[in-house]
């Protein structure tokens, strides 16, 4: 059995996703904390630690996050307290939704050790700050959002615990996360920062730790060029959009690995496959996006669908109010991504023909009103699903090659080297208000 699927046993929802931290004391490694993310229960909050460790969120092209930060509190049968890799000491806020996000919910309480929740200077001042308990802290619930818990390394917790503090229980030796990001689904290795090599297999959510979100490889930069060269690689971001059950997550597994899972588990945030194809002897990279269709996740849409060069958005043919939806995605769409994105309407579980209530007719008007192309899809039969993507990856190309698009981040190479550094200007710190603010 892989890491990754003894650790998935223990998950409260299957596609939670498990991040990580290697910890040092003092310059010596002490362990590896390993932490389940609980994006089915606090889906914002999950995602903004979860990009934190990953580096995919990036301010100026730089990456953000808890590479090099250190845990700068810590009380022993208490808490440990870290994440502020703005100022270092407790007084640092930011967040991947601005300089601090409001409090998800409370539904889950500080149950006993190893529980991860939010640090914060008084109601809705999340930011970056976390802390991990060592003890039942019942007196918190209400107070702070917990949003994960530790699956492995509470032994290293303990240690972490255990060090020697001074004034404002600062830990007299340095304990810095030299390492974090997200564990593939493989099993087989880490997604680690800066640099990561490329993968071509699926993995949940993680693009590679410290790498951009809109494109697959770290370091990859724009090339300034009059014209397409099949040396170059087309990196093409396509993200599915739907609402939950439409069979997005079908169409994308019966595109990239032909086959049809019949149990549904809604995807929670966003998971992510890609293909390396050859069109019209052209090398291209397509990255594909599935996003959660559920109502508690719409918030989190624009996080995924940035930098996108083209959208699937499906409904399912049997349900009308899922093809309302769509309207609403493009609304969406066109006001994040005006009108370079590339959309077409897709009109999902064909099979499903004799339980149809969407007019095909009504949905092939309104893809025309909007400049879209329209097809209907069975993921269970295989029916359509290939020529929806061709189509659309043709079209991409026949665009690309006609346009201006390469001076964006289509047509890219691989960079030697990134910065990675950062210095943020952030809001002024907070005044503390609770007993995790500082």
């Amino acid at each position: 059995m892989s890491d990754y699927d003894h650790l998935a046993e223990q998950l409260r929802h299957p596609e939670n996703p498990i991040v990580f931290m290697e910890m040092t004391a003092g310059g010596a490694p002490i362990g590896t904390i390993k932490m389940e993310l609980f994006a089915d229960v606090c889906p914002k909050t999950a995602e903004n630690f979860r990009q934190f460790c990953t580096g995919e969120y990036r301010r100026d092209g730089v990456p953000v996050g808890y590479k090099n930060a250190q845990f700068h509190r810590v009380i022993k049968d208490f808490m440990i307290q870290g994440g502020d890799f703005v100022n270092g000491d407790g007084t640092g806020m930011t967040s991947i939704y601005g300089s601090k996000f409001r409090d998800e919910n409370f539904d889950l309480e500080h149950s006993g050790p190893g529980i991860l929740s939010m640090a914060n200077a008084g109601p809705d001042t999340n930011g970056c700050q976390f802390f991990i308990t060592c003890a039942k802290c019942d007196f918190l619930d209400k107070k702070h959002v917990v949003f994960g818990r530790v699956l492995d390394g509470l032994l290293t917790v303990r240690k972490i615990e255990n060090v020697p503090t001074g004034q404002n229980n600062k830990p007299k030796i340095p304990i810095v996360i030299t390492q974090c990001g997200q564990l593939d689904l493989s099993g087989r290795f880490f997604v680690r920062s800066i640099r990561s090599r490329v993968i071509s297999t699926l993995y949940q959510i993680t693009v590679g730790a410290y790498s951009t979100r809109g494109s697959l490889f770290p370091g990859m930069e724009t090339v300034p060029s009059t014209s397409i060269t099949n040396n170059l690689l087309l990196n093409f971001k396509i993200v599915l959009l739907g609402e939950g059950a439409v069979g997005k997550t079908s169409l994308m597994l019966r595109y990239i690995e032909n086959r049809f899972n019949p149990q549904h588990v809604s995807t929670l945030q966003a998971s992510f496959l890609c293909k390396k194809l050859h069109v019209d002897g052209q090398t291209v990279e397509l990255n594909i996006w599935d996003t959660a269709g559920q109502e508690k996740f719409h918030a989190l849409g624009p996080i995924y669908y940035r930098d996108s060069h083209g959208a699937l958005l499906i409904y399912d043919i049997t349900d009308t109010h899922s093809f309302e939806k769509v309207k609403m995605w493009v609304k969406e769409l066109k006001r994040m991504l005006g009108d370079d994105v590339y959309l077409m309407i897709i009109g999902n579980k064909l099979d499903l023909e004799r339980n149809r209530n969407v007019d095909i007719n009504e949905a092939i008007g309104y893809a025309k009103l909007i400049g879209a192309k329209h097809f209907e899809t069975s993921a269970k039969d295989n029916i359509g699903v290939t020529q929806v993507f061709d189509y659309l990856v043709k079209g991409l190309v026949e665009r690309t090659r006609h346009s201006q698009l390469w001076n964006t981040n289509v047509v890219s190479h691989y960079s030697a080297s990134r910065r990675n550094d950062l210095l943020i200007i952030d809001d002024p710190p907070p005044v503390k208000k609770s007993c995790c603010s500082g």
